[in-house]
């Protein structure tokens, strides 16, 4: 894994593929490259995995509230997101702020999201099938959510107008999020 951006506590992530006559092999996550990185995230806890059917369908911008706060490893396998994390620390410097890299299959790329930070993604395809690694349990009383259209954040899911949202199709959850100035100051 290589660190090739970073911005906000949130870094993009490259890995290196080996290709040969028989395909490719390549290291998706490594506990040592990132903590070498300076990236603070020194186990797996959990593998998740989600589909999201249609393009333009937002998912997030969701969180763990402690004790279950949980930094994530992001990685398309299908398809592909605009995948973003905003800083929802009140003490940060840059609480409010946010940070977005498009991840595709293609570019294996990867992203990181720090404890303390919502996650949500906007899907660029049809078929899209995230996987994620987090370093703490899924608890479903601590699973929390910013609204993902919060003008206070002012987040661009749309990547200037190139992707068309689908807000019809939208979790419960993630359709009634407080905004951030409601969540956590």
């Amino acid at each position: 894994m290589e660190l090739i951006d970073h911005a906000l506590g949130c870094a993009l992530l490259s890995t290196r593929r080996l290709e040969d006559n028989r395909g490719w092999f390549q290291i998706d996550f490594s506990v040592r490259e990132l903590q070498e990185a300076g990236l603070s995230f020194d186990h797996v806890e959990q593998l998740n995995h989600s589909y999201t059917e249609h393009a333009g369908v937002v998912r997030g911008l969701n969180y763990q509230a402690d004790p279950y706060a949980q930094a994530k490893v992001v990685s398309c396998i299908a398809g592909a997101v605009y995948s973003v994390g905003v800083d929802i620390t009140p003490s940060s410097d840059t609480f409010g702020k946010w940070c977005g890299f498009e991840l595709t299959p293609d570019n294996h790329r990867s992203m990181f999201v720090p404890r303390g930070y919502a996650h949500g993604f906007v899907t660029l395809r049809d078929g899209t099938e995230l996987q994620y690694l987090t370093d703490n349990t899924y608890s479903y009383g601590h699973a929390k959510s910013v609204r993902f259209d919060d003008s206070d954040l002012n987040i661009d899911w749309t990547m200037n107008g190139t992707v068309p949202l689908r807000p019809d199709i939208l979790s419960d959850k993630n359709r009634n999020a407080p905004y951030l100035r409601d969540t956590v100051r």
